[in-house]
Order: structure tokens, then sequence, then C-alpha cells
């Protein structure tokens, strides 16, 4: 059950892995107004819960709705009819917060059933401009329920109270190497002489008020582009900001095709542009609650970079920060956007250093395939299943 774009990286690799052992029903729920909704899609059911141009509030109300028993009789009627057999053992597993009251109350009707959470952000950070968290309440309400827990990063131990004494898996967010070729990289390296244009990428939220640091981004990206006319500048993402649209609308008024924005992409897309890429992106803002010790991040995009041979521009906490050190661009909380713009100019006029930390990049990346904790999930849900067995004996 999920909220995600619906050829989201991150659910296609759960739902890809789970298939091989279980069968499998995904639910998806779209709050995105002007999101495309799949109409009819084999084992799965797309329901557009879009009531307004805000997907935080539709995410709200539905789980408002919910919590008042609303909708639920039709979708568990449908449920029954289309996919759940009288004796099932069921796992109901959740990857968004506003979907945990669905999952609760679904659950009451299914009596071989649990549920399993899919905790992909630190939500108790998902705070509003008065500093109340509607994640972290729907965790609150409804986490005693929930019989595991994923998360993406090692350090959980500051998980809410709710989820006291749960069993956490740990499923960070590394890519299929399947879908990234050393080759690749190696035809992207021959290509890069001194007049190849260098191309820097984010591909991702352009939310100007959350984690992201968004408009520093820009501000760099704009002094690069000022200081060497020979790099371009491409983001794609699903936008929550009219002035983020803007932001770009002005870098391509003032950089013309050096400036490019793509809308929301689909994921190949992402992995074939990516792959093409020598820089990405991915700043936090040092600001934001999200930055933390305690709170490393485990972000796919700089994964995607290592596979793709791109060199991670972070500012940010990761849980693989020493790893990739050497073939990456990394700054700390007190670096100013100066630091970043010298640190990227510096780096572009060096093309043999490119090279070699592109390769770096690469061989880097090996160590954080999703082939290696993908059996996470499968050995999450063999003890869920286990404890049916035993709770029925």
């Amino acid at each position: 059950m999920d909220s995600h774009q619906f050829d989201d990286n991150r659910i296609s690799k759960h739902l890809s892995t789970v298939r091989e052992r279980y069968e499998v029903l995904r639910i998806n729920f779209n709050f995105y107004p002007g999101r495309l909704v799949q109409e009819k899609t084999k084992g799965a059911i797309v329901i557009d819960r879009a009531f307004s141009k805000n997907p935080y509030l539709n995410g709200s109300l539905f789980a408002l709705r919910t919590s008042l028993g609303l909708d639920l009789a039709d979708l568990e009627d449908r449920l029954r009819k289309e996919f759940i057999q009288e004796d099932d053992d069921i796992i109901f597993h959740v990857h968004d917060p506003y979907l945990l009251g669905l999952a609760v109350k679904l659950s009451k009707g299914f009596k071989g059933s649990r549920i399993v959470y899919d905790r992909h952000e630190y939500y108790e950070t998902w705070k509003n401009r008065w500093g109340f968290s509607a994640p972290g309440l729907f965790e609150r309400w409804y986490g005693g329920r929930v019989a595991e827990v994923i998360f993406v990063s090692r350090e959980h131990s500051g998980l809410p109270n709710a989820f006291s004494g749960k069993h956490v898996s740990v499923v960070p967010n590394y890519p299929f190497s399947e879908r990234f070729s050393r080759e690749a990289v190696l035809e992207k390296l021959i290509a890069m002489d001194v007049d190849v244009r260098i191309e820097a990428i984010y591909f991702g939220v352009l939310n100007l008020n959350f984690d992201r640091d968004i408009r520093s981004m820009f501000d760099v990206m704009r002094s690069v582009m000022e200081a060497n006319k020979n790099v371009r500048f491409t983001v794609a993402g699903r936008v929550y900001d009219q002035e983020a649209c803007a932001m770009m609308d002005t870098m391509v008024k003032d950089f013309g095709d050096r400036a490019n924005f793509l809308g929301e992409i689909s994921y190949d897309e992402v992995v074939r542009r990516t792959q093409r890429a020598h820089l990405g992106f991915f700043l936090l803002r040092p600001d934001s609650p999200m930055w933390s010790e305690e709170r490393p991040v485990s972000p796919n995009k700089v994964y995607e970079y290592l596979f793709s041979g791109t060199i991670p521009v972070i500012r940010a906490t990761l849980d693989d920060r020493e790893a990739i050190a050497k073939c990456s661009l990394t700054f700390g909380k007190s670096s100013s956007l100066e630091d970043i713009r010298d640190g990227l100019l510096e780096l572009i006029s060096e093309r043999e250093r490119m090279k070699r930390m592109m390769l770096e990049c690469f061989d880097a990346g090996q160590e954080f395939t999703w082939e290696k904790v993908a059996p996470r999930y499968l050995e999450c849900y063999e003890r869920v299943f286990s404890s049916m067995d035993r709770g029925n004996q």
C-alpha cells in the first residue's frame, strides 16, 4: 500500500523482490493533482484521491475519512473478490504514514493479517510552519499495531515510542546494479575531451520548504554557469512550489539551452540521463530538522550517481559518507555557497581528476547494491508469517 508515483524506484524494487516468493497485490493511492493515474495495471489497484491542489491536504483528508471507517467496505469487498482467499495469511505492507490507519482498519476485517511499515524518512521531522507533523501523528495513533518496521538508515535508535520493541530491518535505498553498466561509464570518460560540455543534474522533489536545499542549488549553479560557459544544468521532478518553477524559468531565460527543466520523468529516463551526466546534486538545508549527525540519510540519488559514474555533490550527513569520500565533492554544514561554487569550478577545470573520480564512483557503488539488501524483505516476511503460525497454535 503506497501513495508514491506509480513507477517509484523503491516500490518497484520492493515488489520485484517479494513477488519471487509471495503473491502480491499493490494498492496505490494518488494524492497529487495532475499526476497521470494508471487506469488498469495487472497486479495493482490504483485509486485517485486528489481532492484538492494540495497533496498533503489530500492525504490528511483521506486519512481522516478512513479513521471514520469511510470507503473501507468497498475496498475490503474488492480485496475478497479479486485477491484474498478466506484462509490466507496476509501482510499489509505500508509505504506511507497516511495509509497506516487504512491498514489498521482493513486488518480488523482479515483475521490472519499483520502490518509491516516501511518508514522511508524521519517523519517526526516533517513539520509544518506551526510545528505540527501529520505523519508523526498517524505514527503515534497506529504505530502500536505494526508488527515490524523497515527503515532506510542504520541509525534508528531514535524511532518514535509507538515503535518501541518492534523488530527493525534496515533496507537502504541502494539501486539494482543490473540497471547500470561499466561500459556506459567508460564511454562517458572516453568522450570527455576539453570541449565536452559538463552536465550537472538534479532529479528529485522540487520543494523549497522541505529538507532539500533547492534555493542554494540554483544559486550555486547560476554562479558556476556564469563563470564557465561550458556547463549545462538539467532539473526534473515533482513541483511543490511555483516559485521553484519561476527560478527554473529564469535560468532558462538567462542561459538558454544550457538550462533545462523536464518536469516529472519516469525512472527509466532518470537512469538514462544520470548515466550521461558528470555531476549530481544532493544538498540538504543546514537549518532543516533532517540535518543531524544522529539522523544520517540514505538517498537513492547518491547511489544512482555512483553507479552512473556521476560525481555526487553532497551537503548532508550520509550513512556511507566515509566509503564515498574520495569520489564525491562533500561539504559540511558550515560550508558557504561560495565554497561549493569554488569546489565545483576547480573540479570542472581538472578533466583528468574528474575522469578518475567518475571511475572511482562506479567502483565504490558496487558495495551498495539492491541485490545485497533485498533479502531482508523476505526475512522480515518469514518472521511475520512465522509469528502468525505460532499465534494460531
